[in-house]
């Protein structure tokens, strides 16, 4: 069964029913604002607010074994939002252990 007709076989009030359907519609639509985010490329500077680390930490972060590869274009670096969080989880997980 999906989620719509689970909701609809619930036996609750419309007005519930018709709040539910919006929440799914809003996590769909969030879902797919994710997974659009995370096949965007950022600049240097997002990179550096993303891992909350300044341009010393980023430079000693980039020469770590499993730092994400830049995109180059030009004299621009871009880096990709999944691999620098998969790089971030990593990398926290190798502090806390």
């Amino acid at each position: 069964m999906n989620t719509e007709q689970e909701i609809t076989n619930l036996n609750v009030h419309p007005d519930a029913k018709a709040m539910l359907f919006a929440l799914l519609q809003e996590n769909l639509a969030l879902r797919e604002q994710v997974k659009e985010m995370d096949e965007r490329l950022v600049d240097s500077k997002e990179a550096m607010q993303m891992l909350g680390c300044g341009r010393k930490k980023f430079w000693e972060l980039s020469k770590v074994e499993g730092f994400p590869l830049p995109v180059q274009f030009g004299k621009s670096n871009y880096y990709r939002v999944q691999d620098l969080v998969k790089f971030r989880n990593q990398y926290q997980q190798n502090v806390n252990s």
